[in-house]
């Protein structure tokens, strides 16, 4: 080191020295900050004055070292950050208000230097390094804002799923029902049903954006969460009976008050079993079930009617199978033979032949009410998840 360098090394280090105690940085950058900056006005005041000294404090600390800072030098940035996101302060406001801090500073660093005889472009060349640093200060506070967002985000998702599945299948303490319903805009005064479908953990996220696409399409809102294995949700508005969802079977429930929708979901939950016990598929309610709700309800009588109707078929192998295709045909399109026959399609006399073959092998009489009754349900339950009739 020559002797010529030494003094000014001894200059620019007293120059650093004068930054360091000038308490008028950190009041006039409090002040910029809080008159120039949006979203300040809920910080306190000893918080602001905290994140101002450790901004001066790494500023300098960056002149001082002489060269660009890299993501690790600056842990400053996440402690900022953390409180500024917090206190609800915007991502640009807490830059803005970094950028002020370091304008403070250059500008008293140009006050100060002739004080020091230290030349103007020298100080010049240092605010460089101090935009440097608020290129690496901005992306490191930008990427923790990105994270808390997310992590915010998925808090919040979390509750919302919970408050939805505890609405729809339990007895909520009424201030929490309300604080929820406040929070998602669900109705208090409106009618309200609960829905519920299949829950498949690969595909569910899928099955909520078609249940979202349905009630859009009419006009309607709906609340979806994953519970116990099973997809929930609250319907706001009255569907249309025309209107299903893409490729789902939805158990829907009878319209309620928000008090009673776990009423409404028990309902909606028996319709979607039900459903898959006869195979129907879309949107369906006990109503609109009717006594094929039964067929899941009773799998004692759903067995007895199998035995009588459908196994003296099965011992009967491929003309038995002949023989329940031309009854369900028959039963389908209402007794009609000519209609029947053309659906599977035979002849109208091998149709005919069919059906009184069925009555001799299994002694049922396609006249009486009872028996287009159990043999309604039997073939309801054979099309749907119960234990269909098989070869012995």
């Amino acid at each position: 080191m020559t002797a010529e360098q030494r003094p000014a090394e001894a200059a620019w280090d007293q120059l650093l020295a004068a930054l360091e105690a000038d308490g008028g940085i950190l009041e006039q950058t409090i002040h910029t900050i809080r008159a120039t900056v949006p979203g300040y006005m809920d910080v306190p005041t000893a918080a602001l004055e905290a994140s101002v000294r450790r901004n001066i404090a790494l500023s300098i600390r960056t002149i001082r070292a002489g060269f660009e800072p890299c993501h690790d030098d600056v842990a400053e940035a996440d402690a900022l950050a953390s409180e500024r996101h917090a206190q609800g302060v915007p991502v640009g406001s807490v830059l803005a208000g970094f950028r002020a801090c370091m304008s403070v500073i250059l500008h008293r660093m140009l006050d100060h230097a002739p004080d020091h005889g230290i030349p103007a472009d020298q100080v010049l060349a240092s605010s460089t390094l101090l935009w440097e640093l608020g290129d690496v200060f901005s992306a490191r506070a930008v990427l923790l804002y990105q994270d808390r967002d997310v992590s915010r985000a998925l808090a919040d998702s979390t509750r919302r799923a919970a408050w939805i599945g505890e609405a729809v299948a339990t007895q909520l303490e009424p201030t929490e029902l309300a604080r929820g319903a406040a929070l998602y805009d669900v109705p208090t005064a409106a009618p309200l049903c609960a829905l519920a479908a299949e829950s498949q953990p690969e595909a569910d996220l899928e099955r909520q954006r078609r249940l979202q696409e349905w009630a859009e399409q009419a006009g309607l809102r709906v609340l979806t969460a994953v519970r116990a294995g099973m997809l929930v949700g609250i319907l706001i508005g009255e569907p249309p009976l025309s209107a299903e969802p893409e490729r789902l079977t939805v158990g829907l429930g009878p319209a309620v008050s928000l008090e009673e929708l776990p009423r409404s979901f028990e309902s909606a939950s028996t319709a979607l079993r039900a459903a898959a016990a006869v195979g129907q598929t879309g949107v369906v309610d006990l109503e609109r079930l009717s006594w094929r709700a039964g067929v899941h309800a009773s799998p004692e009588v759903t067995a007895l009617l199998q035995e009588r109707h459908l196994q003296p078929l099965v011992e009967a192998g491929v003309f038995g199978e002949h023989v329940l295709e031309a009854v369900e045909a028959y039963l389908h399109h209402r007794m009609n033979i000519p209609r029947a026959a053309h659906s599977i399609p035979v002849h109208v006399n091998t149709l005919r032949y069919r059906l009184q073959r069925f009555q001799e092998i299994t002694g049922a009489d396609l006249g009486d009410l009872d028996t287009l009754i159990e043999l309604s349900w039997v073939l309801a339950a054979r099309r749907g998840a119960l234990p269909r009739w098989t070869r012995s």
